[in-house]
């Protein structure tokens, strides 16, 4: 495997090594739950899978502007945006393809049946109370799109029995500004939250080509939660989300209307099994009104789950549900025709989870029955072993699989002799992951080594003219984290390094580095607190916008700074500084980045 990597990435690895006395970045308390690894609560440190656990009071100290400036030290995680804020941004989950990893909002899968994952972009992170991050496949928990892993987005708060509020409000260059307000509280067993919030921006000028303007955005949202416990065993709970946004970028507009709904009645059935009801429902409507004319698209996802746990007991549980999923798109724009609109699918699954003190173990099963392609069957399993109170391991094998998106099977383009392929099947893939945790010397690493076959891969087919699976990719992979603490300052590292190939072609995957490292140095003085955070990535290849000939984009590395100061107990002002040194760089060939930036911000809490 080839992990190769530049002077500068050595600097920071061996001073992230240099430093020894830390906790895991990221990582929370002992007693920490994650449900998005398994559909079931676990202990976070028992998952056997890469996991990151981010929470409310993390994403309020970041200021980070949006979820791709959040998640970008994330290890495995990479981004490329399409100009600045409110542009399209791809996510590429441990190398793989940007609609290979699995977005949910409150448990809502959030995906389009256009070809693009869900509009990470447009997520408020005002709303955000907590984020689950998975990276590994989970189609045999979830079904298909989860390849390369997981993301799950909650808005809902946890709300104690007192009247409880927040007001942020934001003010940065670009004419930025943000305006949050949040409630919650109970009456009885009764639990109701709302949040709501604005955000608009000038913005930049996203692209070289086209009109040289700034591209504005604007993004309206609010979320409702609401629980209710009929008694010590029945329960039941509802959460909306809704975001209405305006996107310019050059020589065009996007309008996009989003809804995710669910509603939950759980039940104890006994003390050691529970069940649960769920119902989903995910739609965005969207307008986009560009050089080739107007495009009108529509997806709905509607979803009916039961699921279970079972405990057998305190070593093993069993977890075992049913999904019925119904997916929509009505597609229409200029010379575009459409054969069909929805398929239907239905899953089964099981998980079963061993811990104890001479081997932890998990195991998981699921058979898919789409209506288009079939049945298709996907499984992983994991074992783990604590070696002394200071050192984990664990190995893992999994497989997972991406159905063809509804556009790619049924919306022809007759004037531009491109045409949809019905017998499109899956894309398959296969991995394997090796991972060792450690406490020593007063610091806690995390390393993660893994090897991701795809097949069967969707492209263009030899004659340009329809799509077919023709193509095949490999990644190697290798991702370590470290965090430390030395004279009162703390500091998290992350480092990720990919091996990449098109086995079809021989040509490196686009728009992925193959070495991204984190850092982050911070410091609390008291009422005052600082942050430094650096982003650096090597050089990758891209396509040229001009002349959709091979190109590269060069390696950079962004310094943002963040300060907090609380002026009072309820109080606090925040101030982020992003591109500090005001470097001049690109992700995507062609398009724009953020100059220098700076957001001053007013949080209030009552």
């Amino acid at each position: 495997m080839k992990l190769i990597i530049n002077s500068s990435l050595v600097l920071g690895a061996c001073l992230c090594a240099s430093v020894v006395r830390a906790q895991t970045s990221g990582t929370a308390a002992p007693e920490e739950i994650i449900v998005a690894a398994n559909r079931i609560e676990q202990p976070l440190n028992s998952v056997l899978a890469a996991t990151t656990v981010i929470n409310k009071d993390f994403i309020q100290q970041s200021s980070a502007q949006n979820l791709a400036d959040l998640l970008a030290g994330v290890p495995g995680m990479q981004f490329a945006p399409l100009g600045g804020q409110g542009a399209q941004t791809s996510l590429f989950l441990r190398g793989t393809e940007s609609d290979h990893t699995l977005i949910l909002v409150d448990g809502v899968q959030m995906t389009t049946s256009t070809g693009p994952a869900g509009r990470l972009e447009f997520i408020p992170l005002d709303q955000i109370e907590r984020i689950e991050i998975v990276r590994g496949p989970r189609s045999s928990i979830y079904g298909s799109e989860a390849i390369g892993g997981v993301l799950n987005i909650i808005t809902k708060p946890q709300v104690g029995e007192d009247f409880a509020g927040s007001l942020k409000l934001m003010a940065g260059t670009q004419s930025s500004s943000d305006t949050n307000l949040g409630l919650q509280g109970r009456v009885g067993k009764t639990s109701l939250s709302l949040n709501a919030s604005r955000r608009e921006t000038a913005g930049i000028d996203f692209s070289e080509r086209g009109s040289s303007d700034d591209d504005g955005y604007e993004n309206d949202s609010y979320s409702l939660s609401l629980g209710h416990q009929f008694n010590e065993r029945i329960g039941l709970s509802s959460t909306y989300a809704s975001f209405d946004v305006e996107s310019d970028y050059d020589d065009g507009v996007v309008n996009t209307e989003s809804q995710q709904f669910s509603t939950t009645l759980t039940a104890a059935l006994s003390d050691s099994w529970s069940s649960s009801l769920v119902l989903e429902q995910f739609r965005e409507d969207n307008l986009d009104n560009g050089a080739f004319g107007l495009t009108n698209s529509s997806t709905e996802n509607n979803k009916l789950s039961w699921h279970n746990t079972y405990s057998f007991d305190a070593s093993k549980q069993f977890s075992f549900g049913v999904d019925h999923q119904e997916q929509e798109l009505a597609y229409a724009t200029f010379a575009a025709t459409q054969a069909d609109t929805s398929r239907d699918n239905e899953g089964i699954y099981g998980v079963f989870i061993q811990q104890n003190e001479v081997l932890d173990f998990t195991l998981s099963l699921r058979n898919d029955d789409n209506e288009r392609f079939g049945n298709h069957s996907t499984g992983s399993v994991a074992v783990g072993r604590d070696f002394g109170e200071s050192v984990r391991a664990w190995v893992s094998y999994g497989t997972a699989f991406k159905a063809p998106n509804l556009i790619d099977l049924y919306v022809d383009f007759p004037s531009f002799f491109f045409f949809s392929n019905p017998d499109l099947e899956p894309e398959t893939a296969e991995s394997v992951e090796l991972s060792l945790q450690a406490e020593g010397f007063g610091a806690t690493w995390q390393l993660n080594v893994f090897r991701n076959d795809i097949d069967d891969l969707i492209s263009s087919d030899a004659t340009f003219t329809s799509l077919a699976n023709i193509q095949k990719a490999r990644i190697d992979g290798m991702e370590t984290t470290v965090s430390t603490s030395i004279a009162g300052w703390n500091l998290d590292a992350a480092l990720t390094l990919l091996d990449h190939e098109n086995r079809s072609t021989g040509a490196e995957l686009l728009r992925r580095p193959e070495q991204t490292l984190s850092l982050s140095l911070g410091r609390d003085f008291g009422d005052l607190d600082l942050a430094l955070n650096l982003l650096a990535q090597n050089e990758h290849a891209d396509i040229d916008p001009a002349t959709f000939g091979s190109s590269q984009v060069g390696g950079y590395g962004v310094v943002n700074l963040v300060a907090g100061y609380r002026l009072s107990e309820d109080f606090e002002l925040r101030l982020r500084i992003g591109n500090l040194l005001d470097k001049d760089y690109q992700v995507v060939d062609g398009f724009n980045t953020q100059d220098r930036t700076a957001q001053l911000s007013l949080n209030y809490r009552f």
